[in-house]
């Protein structure tokens, strides 16, 4: 075809060459004949002939004269994007004096309509061969071809009876992740999930294929309902069916897709007439490149998880990695009973806020409590005495923790306007925040109505704050840590010497205090290094008039040190563990001193 398109290209330029006799007009009358698109521009791009097969209306054909593709497209409908590569080709032929071969796409918005051509940018040189004298546009509509290769690659690449990919498709896609995961380098994962369903074989027996036909044409919707739109899904053959879901962060999160699977394709079909209660899925789950970086591996591998949860009774998803299966069905359990609270407004009943007194060393030796951290705890019925460590990152991975630290704050604030009341003594509640709750939009407005609600003074509240939070340059991280101040809340900055090479920051933080990460102040009895850098904090700190808190405080010895350091204000099991409301009450009954004898 292209071979065919060149040949009456040159015979064209071949009859205007040998013949001067001939006129314009007789030229254009062959144009015309031509079984081909054509049109001839002027170098500057304005048209100057257009032939019937390139537009066929000679109203529309007689007004594009003169004028360029920006006004013929516009006046056909022709999306404006399409006209960019149009003159670029132009452009091309003429500055490289050569045809320029192209596959061009005419969008119709207006008709939801694409058509596409073949074309060629042909220079028309003058009779010496020097100066280019026109430009030929010319091709042919190949829509029909391209739809048909369109569909034979649908056909190729698809099921007949579930319309899902098949595997060739699988296999396609899969390769092609893995080659385009040597450009990525945001660790994210790739899980390959493999499911088999349990008991397919009684349906076909029982009730014939037809009707299994049916059934896997419902396990399909439902398979496609239970991804997301950047997903995919397979038949892979028979009653296997594969997924592959991108962009995961954590193993888990694969978890919780094969979860929600098990739910829907375990749930009863109605085919017929006939209820069907006994199908359920088997799913094996490999993590790329975690567990392998190959097709075949991944492929290997899936398939014996599959089979491993085969074994394990049905239903059920199983991890290449048994110890990943294990931690993953232990967080989905974490995240669905956290939803459940959220959800039932629960968190009285399971929720429970402690408070650990933090003292400072006064000059009659005794040590005041002059505030108090308020600790999450919760104890769920299914699940017993989880760890904050443990349900704290489940609920920042699942978007929950605003729900969660809303409450912990309005909950905290009533337990301290109670106190406040009571035993009329100065001290600040502190209350720990993440870095994914200083980023919400509506914290501050929430913050605000439970002062207010609760009659608050703000000037006895800190937040503890991450280093992250503080050097994270968000528009709205920074607009909340700066109206947190302006509402006259301390900030702390939490676990301080974790995160950063936090000395080269630490006088761009925004905190009136520090707090020093336990691992510090528990190793330096060990480790000059540590002794050393607590040092550093403690003098940078205190230059820069900031509060120093040393947390995880358990031995004499560690006050000691402290002291010798000037700093003076401590929390950790030395002085109080974790305490109750009423626990903590009775440590202000008691003028707030706590007797130490430091030997």
């Amino acid at each position: 075809m292209i071979e065919m398109l060149k040949k009456i290209f040159k015979k064209i330029v071949a009859f205007f060459r040998r013949d001067n006799t001939r006129t314009p007009q007789d030229e254009y009358h062959l144009l015309n004949k031509m079984p081909m698109e054509v049109a001839l521009y002027d170098v500057e791009g304005n048209y100057t002939f257009v032939n019937q097969q390139y537009i066929g209306d000679k109203n529309i054909a007689d007004s594009v004269i003169g004028k360029d593709d920006e006004y013929y497209f516009n006046l056909t409908g022709i999306s404006p994007e399409c006209v960019y590569k149009r003159k670029g080709s132009l452009k091309r032929a003429l500055k490289e004096k050569t045809t320029i071969r192209f596959t061009e796409t005419l969008y119709f918005p207006e008709k939801d309509k694409t058509l596409y051509y073949k074309r060629f940018c042909q220079p028309v040189f003058s009779e010496d061969g020097g100066d280019i004298k026109s430009i030929c546009l010319f091709g042919s509509n190949i829509t029909a071809i391209i739809h048909a290769q369109k569909e034979l690659k649908y056909i190729a690449y698809h099921d007949k009876l579930t319309g899902l990919r098949n595997r060739d498709a699988f296999y396609e896609i899969l390769d092609q992740i893995i080659v385009e995961s040597e450009r990525d380098l945001s660790g994210q994962l790739v899980a390959v999930l493999f499911c088999d369903l349990d008991n397919f074989k009684l349906v076909n027996d029982s009730l014939g294929h037809h009707c299994g036909d049916l059934v896997l044409k419902e396990v399909a919707k439902r398979l496609q309902k239970c991804l997301r739109k950047a997903d995919y899904v397979f038949r892979f053959g028979g009653d296997e069916f594969t997924a592959l879901c991108k962009n995961i962060k954590k193993d888990y999160e694969a978890g919780k897709v094969a979860e929600k699977i098990l739910k829907s394709i375990s749930k009863p079909y109605n085919i017929e007439g006939r209820q069907i209660t006994y199908l359920s899925p088997s799913i094996g789950i490999v993590l790329f490149p975690k567990d392998g970086i190959t097709r075949d591996v991944l492929v290997k591998k899936a398939d014996t998880a599959m089979y491993n949860a085969k074994s394990k009774g049905k239903n059920n998803f199983q991890f290449f990695s048994g110890d990943i299966t294990h931690k993953s069905i232990k967080k989905i359990k974490i995240e669905t009973n956290l939803r459940e609270v959220i959800k039932k407004k629960d968190y009285e009943n399971q929720f429970q806020i402690l408070y650990q007194p933090i003292v400072e060393k006064k000059i009659d030796g005794n040590f005041e409590i002059i505030g108090s951290e308020a600790l999450l705890r919760w104890n769920n019925p299914e699940l017993g005495l989880v760890l904050p460590d443990i349900f704290i990152p489940v609920a920042e991975e699942t978007d929950l923790i605003n729900n969660i630290g809303e409450w912990v704050f309005y909950k905290s604030c009533k337990d301290l306007k109670f106190l406040a009341d009571k035993y009329k003594y100065p001290f600040y509640l502190s209350i720990n925040y993440s870095n994914k709750q200083i980023k919400s939009p509506n914290i501050i407005k929430k913050i605000k109505k439970i002062i207010r609600d609760l009659e608050i003074d703000p000037a006895n509240l800190q937040f503890e704050l991450s280093e992250v939070s503080y050097l994270d340059n968000e528009i709205q991280v920074v607009k909340n840590i700066n109206e947190l101040k302006k509402m006259g809340i301390k900030l702390a900055v939490d676990d301080f010497g974790v995160d950063f090479v936090s000395l080269v920051y630490l006088q761009k933080i925004p905190a009136s205090t520090i707090k020093i990460d336990k691992s510090y102040i528990q190793c330096a009895s060990i480790n000059d290094r540590h002794k050393d850098f607590i040092k550093s904090i403690i003098i940078l700190g205190q230059n820069l008039n900031k509060d120093i808190i040393a947390e995880g405080i358990e031995q004499i010895d560690q006050v000691n040190f402290l002291e010798a350091q000037k700093c003076i204000k401590f929390q950790g099991y030395l002085f109080s563990k974790p305490i109750t409301l009423k626990e903590f009450e009775e440590c202000l009954k008691n003028k707030n001193k706590i007797h130490l004898v430091l030997s």
